[in-house]
């Protein structure tokens, strides 16, 4: 049976007010957004036919974030002390008071009418999330057992809620920026080995709608964007060798690999910066409606970085890619379409972003998107012969002058 993890939707800043009874310290409600986004996971999970129990922290904003779901989805909800808030202050520690398993049955009308909870049931201390938290999230999961035959979901918090994930063993998430969101989502299945697991799930939250808390998707992107790129990127053999006009390639490019590829364009230095498309390519914005936002959010940076170096920039649109709002943010960058043909020192050279609609008629051909349909490989090419780059095999430095170029393999590969 499917297990779902998740994390409360984001609580309501303005309702962290020492002494007002209704929501005692460490304990405040959604927010508005928060609620939203609740919502929405709810019919996310419905139109995944979820008909399974909700286990959720017995805080107000787990509990709200659970009823919602609960609502949606048409099932009930065990309010389940193991997965709750990390006690992270002294002074919440000692003034926090939660609500009895009565209030709790009172005031969310999904719970489970024989669910019981012991009280106090909170930490009366501060915790460590690794040597305290885990431990008794693990106590916890034994007694949940009893619903071995059904799906859950677990609605907990950051430091739980990852507890979960360890202990369940879920796969990492390949993308460095990913984090458990609000109301994001996780999956697997223990008993079907063809279940492919994952984490950190947002697809049914809009990119200006994920949140972690307080801080935007928008805003730990940016936080993520600043920091340098700590690998060293080595040079090429040949690269010394690379004295004329100096032409770099990039295409495909995902934002996760965007602090590399400006390291890359402060390394190189090109004259001349050639992107064959699709610049933020995990966004797909000419097939998704609603991801305007976070692909011109993205692409910003990426641009940024062009412009910065100073080079000439061109730019092939990929089929994910808005040309005209391209033209708004770099209006200096030279955009054309598929299988334009331009001359670099004295050498035609063929632009394209898919290799299946290049035309492969010039001495040199400069593409990506995939390798669908490819036949081609980097090794086939031989300096003076006509030849082809994909940017699927990494990003390219070309001398034309001399016939010469050098390859930088995508990061993380060899």
């Amino acid at each position: 049976m499917i297990r779902y993890i998740t994390r409360h939707g984001q609580v309501d800043a303005n309702r962290f007010i020492n002494g007002n009874a209704m929501y005692p310290l460490g304990d405040p409600p959604l927010s508005e957004l928060g609620r939203e986004q609740a919502r929405r996971l709810g019919e996310r999970l419905k139109s995944q036919d979820f008909h399974g129990l909700i286990i959720s922290s017995p805080y107000a904003r787990t509990m709200e974030t659970a009823q919602i779901v609960a609502e949606i989805t048409d099932t009930q909800i065990l309010p389940y002390a193991p997965i709750r808030e990390i006690m992270q202050r002294e002074e919440t520690a000692q003034a926090f008071i939660g609500m009895k398993i009565d209030e709790i049955k009172a005031k969310y009308s999904r719970v489970l009418p024989d669910a019981e909870l012991e009280w106090p049931w909170w930490t009366p201390h501060v915790e460590d999330n690794i040597t305290m938290v885990r431990p008794r999230v693990k106590a916890g999961l034994p007694a949940l057992e009893k619903y071995a035959d059904r799906e859950l979901l677990f609605v907990g918090h950051g430091a739980s809620s990852n507890a979960l994930l360890y202990w369940f063993e879920v796969p990492a998430d390949p993308d460095p920026r990913r984090l458990l969101y609000n109301c994001c989502l996780c999956a697997f299945d223990p008993e079907n080995p063809d279940f492919v697991p994952y984490r950190f799930d947002t697809a049914h939250l809009p990119f200006e709608m994920t949140t972690s808390n307080y801080k935007t998707r928008e805003m730990l992107d940016a936080e993520f964007y600043e920091k340098p790129y700590e690998p060293e990127i080595e040079l090429p053999q040949g690269y010394e060798t690379l004295s004329g006009e100096r032409v770099l390639h990039i295409g495909d490019t995902f934002s996760k690999n965007y602090p590399y590829y400006k390291k890359l364009i402060e390394l190189v230095k090109p004259d001349v910066i050639i992107h064959t498309g699709d610049m933020s390519d995990e966004v797909k914005v000419g097939r998704i409606p609603g991801t305007e936002y976070e692909y011109l959010t993205k692409i910003k940076v990426l641009l940024g970085y062009m412009q910065a170096s100073g080079a000439r920039i061109i730019i092939v649109p990929g089929n994910n890619d808005l040309p005209g709002e391209i033209h708004k943010l770099c209006p200096e960058a030279e955009i054309y379409q598929n299988n334009q043909e331009l001359t670099f020192s004295g050498k035609q050279v063929r632009l394209g972003h898919q290799v299946m609609k290049m035309i492969f008629d010039r001495q040199y051909s400069l593409y990506g998107h995939g390798l669908t349909g490819e036949v081609w490989h980097y090794e086939d090419n031989v300096p003076g012969e006509p030849c082809r780059f994909n940017v699927i095999w990494g990003s390219f430095v070309y001398d034309f002058a001399h016939d010469r170029y050098v390859r930088f393999p995508l990061p993380g590969k060899e």
